[in-house]
Formats: C-alpha cells, structure tokens, sequence
C-alpha cells in the first residue's frame, strides 16, 4: 500500500497517521494489489475537520470526503464511505463473473448433442 498524507492547516502527528493506518487495513479486503491512497486532512476557520481521500486500485478510482467537527469522525466517516463503493464495486464484478458462467452454461445445454 502506497500512502501518502497531507495536512492543510493542521500539524501532523503519530497519531492520527497510526490511526488512518489502521482504518486502512480494514478496505484491503475487497481488493488485491496495491493500493495507492492519498489522504488530506485539513481544517477550516470555524473548527470544521476535513478528511479527503483518493484511493486508485485495479485501474479504479474511489473517492470520498467527509466534513464534521471532530477529526477523528472524519476518518471514520470516510472510511464507511469508500467501504461502501469497493464493496459495491466488489459485487457488481463478482456479479459479471457469475452472469458470463451462467449464460456459457445455458448456452450448453440448449445445443443439441448431435451436432
């Protein structure tokens, strides 16, 4: 996993990269490779925390953003999001794999043997 993240208006620290780390982890599920991450974590005047990620993976793209006044829901919200579109993304593949096999299947059985 390639993981790059930027602060905008926010000091970095070990902890909330340890954090991002570990909610990370749990979207490796649904895609084998490299996933390539970036994350922006910023904050705006009025103490509203952004988190902003960018996740390329199998030649897709997923991206979410979340808005809210603690950073660390940010991360979590984020995650929910883009755990949503890999698992969607997830089915609609697997989904096309079974369709293609169950459709060479019909076409077998439907051909007579004579032939």
């Amino acid at each position: 996993m390639d993981l790059k993240i930027s602060y905008r208006h926010l000091d970095s620290s070990d902890s909330i990269n340890l954090k991002i780390e570990e909610k990370l982890d749990h979207l490796k599920k649904y895609f084998s490779g490299k996933l390539e991450v970036h994350w922006v974590c910023s904050v705006d005047g009025h103490d509203q925390h952004k988190s902003e990620v960018q996740i390329n993976v199998a030649g897709t793209r997923f991206h979410a953003h979340s808005t809210e006044k603690n950073l660390y829901s940010t991360l979590d919200s984020v995650v929910a999001k883009l755990e949503s579109q890999m698992r969607k993304k997830n089915e609609k593949i697997k989904d096309k794999i079974h369709r293609g096999s169950i459709r060479n299947i019909n076409l077998e059985e439907e051909i007579p043997s004579d032939y």
